[in-house]
């Protein structure tokens, strides 16, 4: 039977806190992720309240195959999966989220779930290497208010509020209001990481198999364009901001979020969901743009104004039926309309920065007009179905038409491009022998429409990607624990890179392949201690049609791997008190797609603690615990992401049940 409720229920966890058996995510069916043919990481609200997450990327590590990517140098979030970058796009409660620079407050997030090898079918436009879902917190029935705050390195203050429960006595309307509010600054010298949010939601059990959920959120962002660190004369220059005093940023979002699940029968449901997102933003960029010399670069100035509106729909019909197996049958139409309106002035060059001492003592430069505009609706077309052909064999398969329909604009000047589609098909088979042992097969494509535009504003074609991936998933001391493996291939074409002669535009670089395996351990080892440990061997190369033939992708280290424990201890004391922490390895790996220079591998040490007493909580952090400086990431030599320094953080919360 569909199951309608399932996006009120906060978490579905086994016997560990860490290790999740179900994702709706996977097949937005109830299938446990044992019996489904594909790789994933869910990242639950245990593991991101021990770990004190507040951003994407600070999960990265927990996820066998998944590091922090550029993330537009602090604008926006993003992971690089398989050696493949999100390039910013997630989901929200499995709609298409917000995709103009928003980093979105893991305070309103129960999970993240990450699916490893995009498929087209269920998600539509995605890169090759993973989907990312975010799954909100919905309001609940029993009555919970909860209050924190926490403080930290380099001027880190942050409170939260969290309250939800009935509005009405026979509890069919609940609500949930969740508000943060943060002001931070950052190891690097002017730039802040101010934040302000408040997300209102309801939910309404209106009739029997009947919920309609209903969430606004505004945020306000104040975090300027880091510009990052650069490579130069065999070296990563660390501990360098390029930011100028002057820059500033200003962002303003807005959502209005719809979801009605309706049943129609013990086997048949409807499911609608919609999206509404609303952007301003004011930013004054105010940096480098690229080398001059060895030891200077160009000055980039940049004043800009920027509107734009998303509109995400999806409707499905859920079906089970019994027809040589027992089918758990997934039809649906999906639209995605996107559109942007930027108004800048810029100007490239006009002064210059040394890298080792930079001095912003220069008046800021003249400018010339540079607008642009974007348009970009999607429609997509599918249907999906997962049979049960007995207790041990599982099949699936299912099938998408995507259509893209493309405009940009430069300076009143526009563009009409061609309109892309693609049909994407996605199959696996899920073998069960034992009640906790499975081996699988999965293979999905991907399809993904170019937004980057070349010098002459002609999108780029459309990239396309396959995915083939084999592995074994199985549970341990009476599901509390699980271990899992997968080999797999990727590859993708028609990527984007920077145009050497404006690195504002793009131009398509080939193909690339990348083949690897995973390793990952998830669950409680004994009563007192939870742990996680995963391990990735990657190798990402280019293929033919480019120049670049040969080399491997920029910032994919060929071995990773990260640990993650906490202990209860047998204490006699008031309470509960659990010690802990992670390392996590990230071995060396080529900064730019030319393969030109190498970043340095690294060891990164966290510790964690938390005490438990009655309705209070008192936990803390230690990340980068010696302080090492390592790149977390990297593009070309004027664009190396510089990781988080020494960073401290304790926070004290209260509930009022």
């Amino acid at each position: 039977m569909p199951n309608i409720l399932e996006d009120i229920v906060v978490t579905e966890t086994a016997n560990s806190a860490y290790l999740s058996e179900r994702s709706g995510s996977v097949t937005r069916t109830s299938a446990p992720i044992l019996s489904t043919p594909y790789s994933v990481g869910v990242v639950n609200q245990p593991l991101l309240q021990d770990s004190l997450s507040y951003r994407l990327e600070d999960v990265a590590q927990f996820v066998s195959g998944v590091q922090a990517s550029s993330a537009d140098s602090g604008f926006n979030t993003d992971l690089r999966i398989r050696g493949f970058t999100t390039g910013g796009s997630a989901y929200l409660d499995g709609v298409l989220d917000n995709q103009r620079f928003q980093v979105r407050d893991l305070a309103l997030i129960e999970r993240v779930d990450i699916l490893k090898g995009h498929s087209s079918v269920l998600y539509g436009s995605g890169s090759p290497g993973g989907t990312v879902n975010y799954v909100t917190k919905k309001p609940q029935a029993r009555v919970a208010h909860q209050l924190s705050f926490a403080t930290g390195s380099y001027d880190f203050n942050r409170l939260v509020a969290d309250s939800t429960g009935p509005l009405n006595a026979d509890k069919t309307l609940l609500y949930r209001v969740i508000a943060t509010g943060q002001l931070s600054n950052s190891f690097m010298e002017n730039v802040t990481n101010d934040r302000a949010t408040i997300a209102p939601s309801l939910t309404w059990l209106y009739a029997e198999g009947g919920v309609l959920n209903l969430g606004f959120e505004y945020g306000y962002q104040n975090q300027p364009y880091r510009f990052d660190n650069v490579y130069t004369q065999n070296r990563v220059v660390f501990d360098q901001s390029y930011v100028d005093p002057r820059a500033r940023s200003d962002r303003h979002y807005w959502r209005f979020s719809t979801a009605l699940d309706q049943q129609l029968s013990k086997t048949w449901s409807l499911h609608f969901a919609s999206h509404y997102f609303h952007v301003e933003r004011d930013d004054v960029l105010l940096g480098f743009f690229t080398f001059v010399t060895p030891t200077t670069v160009s000055g980039y100035y940049r004043d800009i104004h920027d509107h734009y509106d998303q509109y995400s729909l999806r409707g499905e019909v859920h079906g089970e039926f019994e027809a040589l197996g027992k089918h758990h049958w997934i039809s649906g139409v999906e639209r995605n309309d996107a559109n942007d309106r930027l108004h800048s002035r810029r100007r490239i060059g006009g002064f210059t920065l040394n890298v080792f001492n930079p001095d912003f003592n220069h008046p800021l430069p003249s400018a010339t007009r540079l607008d642009t505009g974007f348009k970009q609706v999607e429609y997509g077309f599918y249907s999906n179905d997962q049979v049960d052909l007995n207790d041990y064999w599982h099949v699936s398969g299912g099938l998408r038409y995507s259509l893209f329909d493309n405009d940009s604009s430069r300076n009143d000047v526009s563009t009409n491009l061609n309109q892309q589609g693609a049909m994407t098909y996605s199959g696996g088979v899920s073998f069960t022998p034992l009640p906790d042992l499975a081996g699988y097969y999965g293979y999905s494509q991907s399809f993904q429409a170019n937004t980057a535009t070349d010098h002459n504003l002609q999108v780029l074609p459309a990239k396309q990607g396959e995915l083939h991936e084999v592995g074994v998933k199985t549970q341990w001391l009476d599901k509390r624990l699980g271990i899992n493996a997968a080999v797999y291939r990727l590859q993708q074409s028609n990527l984007p890179g920077r145009d050497p002669v404006d690195p504002d535009y793009s131009v398509a670089i080939g193909k690339i392949h990348s083949h690897g395996f995973e390793f990952e351990s998830v669950g409680q080892i004994t009563q007192r201690l939870q742990l996680l440990a995963n391990y990735s061997w990657i190798e990402a190369k280019f293929g033919g049609g480019t120049a670049l033939k040969g080399n491997t992708f920029r910032s994919t280290p060929k071995h990773s791997s990260s640990a993650w424990a906490m202990y209860e201890l047998p204490l006699a004391l008031p309470g509960r008190l659990h010690l802990g922490g992670g390392l996590t390895y990230v071995g060396r790996r080529f900064g730019d797609d030319a393969n030109s220079f190498k970043v340095p591998g690294y060891v990164r040490t966290d510790l964690s603690a938390h005490y438990q007493i009655d309705k209070l909580d008192f936990r803390i952090k230690v990340e980068n615990l010696f302080d090492k400086r390592y790149v977390s990431s990297s593009i070309y030599d004027d664009t190396v992401i510089q990781g988080n320094r020494l960073l401290f953080q304790f926070l004290a919360s209260i509930r009022f049940d």
